[in-house]
């Protein structure tokens, strides 16, 4: 059963760790140890966050293809009940810090339900975006994103409903963080080079890709703020932009290295408001074209 487990846990990070890649395991856990140090200090403010995370796991479980595999091991069960504790471990360490034992017991519950919940056939929904960058409509159904926009209407109708302006912000950040999830994703080097665009000129394409993808989306949030009247809000929207642009400098700067794109864009957007990151902006520009034409003259 442990030996299945390991295989699993293993499986589920090759994407973001080459092999014996220790140096990246440990800035990974540096900056998860970072990330419980200030959401613990401000616990009161992000308590409601950890619904994403619900609904992370619930993601996880639903895109599963293994699950008719594992169900021939008789501790099928088991298993996936202690895989997914492992992937809730610093939510778990963040609600015992605070003494919150009815969220722990909680989230056993959920998660004990879910690893019985059979996976669910259904048809993949039509994505109206521009297919430059195909990975905006693989992440929307690989990752189910569409399913936390209902989450999103909800957090911002219990900010109107209870006046509180935090909420209307986690839906401007959680829509921002949407939007950057495709630009996680890597292209083939094949795709790269076959594209009759070269350099800043594929760099733009994306760009134009990004903004054209996010409009689509944009306008769910721009119906929400207008039926809940909160105008300044609306201005607010198209500086979204940013962050997905962002992260897509931060792939093509360390194309090679996903998880030290993860978490240096972490980083940098943890500290943004001292204003210093934004300088980096031009070298990451550079690196990105740099990278990109090595890419397509190789």
């Amino acid at each position: 059963m442990f030996a299945t487990l390991t295989y699993l846990i293993r499986i589920r990070f090759r994407k973001l760790f080459g092999k014996e890649d220790y140096l990246a395991i440990s800035l990974l856990l540096t900056g998860i140890g970072v990330l419980l140090y200030f959401a613990n200090k401000n616990y009161s403010q992000y308590a409601n966050f950890s619904l994403f995370f619900i609904f992370d796991i619930a993601r996880i479980h639903f895109n599963r293809k293994d699950l008719e595999l594992l169900k021939l091991n008789q501790n099928f069960n088991t298993i996936l009940f202690l895989e997914y504790s492992i992937y809730s471990f610093p939510i778990l360490v963040l609600l015992l810090i605070n003494q919150k034992f009815i969220g722990v017991g909680f989230l056993f519950l959920f998660l004990l339900l879910i690893c019985r919940v059979p996976k669910i056939n259904q048809k993949p929904l039509h994505y109206p975006f521009k297919m430059f960058d195909p990975f905006w409509v693989v992440s929307f159904r690989k990752n189910k994103l569409v399913l936390f926009f209902p989450l999103i209407f909800l957090f911002g109708y219990m900010g109107f409903k209870y006046n509180n302006e935090n909420l209307y912000y986690a839906v401007l950040v959680f829509f921002a963080l949407i939007t950057c999830i495709p630009s996680f994703e890597r292209e083939e080097l094949i795709h790269i080079k076959a594209s009759c665009y070269i350099g800043k000129n594929y760099l733009l394409q994306q760009y134009k890709t990004i903004c054209n993808n996010s409009i689509y989306l944009g306008i769910l949030l721009v119906l929400l703020f207008t039926i809940l009247q909160q105008w300044f809000l609306l201005v607010l929207i198209p500086i979204l932009l940013f962050f997905p642009m962002l992260n897509l400098l931060f792939k093509y700067a360390f194309f090679e290295r996903k998880i030290l794109h993860s978490i240096f864009f972490t980083l940098f957007l943890g500290n943004i408001i001292y204003g210093f990151p934004l300088l980096l902006i031009p070298l990451l520009y550079i690196k990105a074209i740099k990278n990109l034409n090595k890419i397509q003259n190789a």
